[in-house]
C-alpha cells in the first residue's frame, strides 16, 4: 500500500481520537458562548489568557480574523500599522485592515531570520503632523513564516518593546504558529506574552484542533475586541465543542507533541541535502521547510 503525506502546510491536519472524546464529553456543558454561557470556551479563554499573562482572551474561528480584530481594536481609520514586508498579515489576509477599517500597512524589509532593524522601526514612526498618518501599532509575527518559520529572537523582541514603550505603542504578535517558537525556544508563554501588548495564538495547525484562535490582551481590549468579532459574523454559538478539542491540543504541547515535528523536519532537511536538485534552507527552526528545485 502506498502513503501520500501532505505537506503543503500545518493547516492539514486532523483531530486526534482523544479529541473527539473531549468533545463528546462537554455535551452537558454546552451554552450559547455569544451570551457568554458555554463554560469550555470559559475555561479555554482563560486558562490559555492565564499561561501568556494576559487579563482576558477570545475565542475566533480563524486567525485571520483575529488579526484583523487587533487591528481594528488598536487603530482608527485613516491611521498606520507598521509591519513585515513578509508577513501573514500583509501578504495573506486581503489587506482587511484597509478594507474593514480604512487603516494603511507601512511595510519595512523582514530580515532572513524575520526580524526587522529597530532603527528602521523607529524611523518609520509618524511625528504628530497634521499632513501625516498616525502611527498607531507595531506588528511582529513569530514563528515567521514566509521566512522558512524563523523565531524571533529574544534580543530582537526585548529592543522592541523598548522602543515601544519609548514611543508609547502598542505591539500585536500574530501567534500563528506560536507553539511551535515557544516548544524551540523553551521559554515559558508568560514570558513571551510580556514581550507585546496583545497577540493571536491560533489552537489548529501544530495542536491539530479542528478549529480556532484565541485573541488575547488586556480586558478593555477584550471588550472591544467581542463586538468587533460580532460585527465580522464571528459569533459563535454551542462552540465548547471546538474548545474542549483545543484544550486537548493544548495538554498535546504540554506532552511534547511539536518537539517530535521539529526533530522529523530537521532530519527531513539533512536527507534532502543529500538529494541532486533539491535545495533545502539552510536553518531550520521549526515545522516549516522551503525547498528549491532545480
Amino acid at each position: 500500500m502506498k502513503y501520500i503525506i501532505d505537506l503543503r502546510s500545518d493547516t492539514v491536519t486532523k483531530p486526534t481520537k482523544q479529541m473527539f472524546d473531549s468533545i463528546y464529553s462537554v455535551f452537558d456543558d454546552l451554552g450559547d458562548d455569544v451570551y457568554e454561557e458555554d463554560s469550555t470556551v470559559q475555561i479555554l479563554q482563560n486558562q490559555v489568557s492565564g499561561i501568556f499573562n494576559k487579563e482576558a482572551g477570545l475565542f475566533f474561528p480563524s486567525g485571520t480574523m483575529c488579526n484583523l480584530t487587533a487591528l481594528l481594536c488598536w487603530c482608527g481609520r485613516g491611521s498606520e500599522v507598521i509591519l513585515g514586508n513578509k508577513s501573514h498579515m500583509f501578504l495573506f489576509e486581503q489587506g482587511g485592515a484597509a478594507q474593514f477599517g480604512g487603516i494603511a500597512f507601512h511595510t519595512l524589509a523582514n530580515k532572513e531570520d524575520g526580524t526587522i532593524e529597530i532603527h528602521e522601526i523607529e524611523n518609520a514612526i509618524r511625528d504628530d503632523d497634521i499632513h501625516e498618518c498616525n502611527t498607531s501599532l507595531i506588528a511582529i509575527e513569530n514563528t515567521h513564516n514566509a521566512c522558512g518559520g524563523k523565531i524571533l529572537p529574544k534580543s530582537f523582541l526585548e529592543e522592541l518593546q523598548k522602543l515601544a514603550k519609548k514611543k508609547h505603542l502598542p505591539i500585536h504578535m500574530d501567534g500563528a504558529r506560536i507553539w511551535n517558537a515557544l516548544e524551540e525556544m523553551n521559554i515559558a508563554p508568560c514570558q513571551m506574552g510580556d514581550y507585546v501588548d496583545s497577540m493571536s495564538v491560533c489552537l489548529s495547525k501544530g495542536l491539530g484542533a479542528p478549529v480556532g484562535s484565541l485573541l488575547l490582551g488586556p480586558k478593555t481590549f477584550i471588550q472591544k475586541a467581542k463586538r468587533i468579532r460580532k460585527a465580522l459574523g464571528g459569533g459563535m454559538r454551542q462552540s465548547g465543542i471546538l474548545a474542549a478539542a483545543a484544550l486537548t491540543g493544548i495538554k498535546d504541547f504540554q506532552n511534547g507533541i511539536l518537539r517530535k515535528d521539529h526533530e522529523k523536519i530537521k532530519m527531513l532537511a539533512q536527507e534532502l541535502e543529500e538529494i541532486d536538485g533539491f535545495q533545502p534552507q539552510k536553518v531550520v527552526h521549526t515545522n516549516i521547510l522551503f525547498i528549491n528545485l532545480s
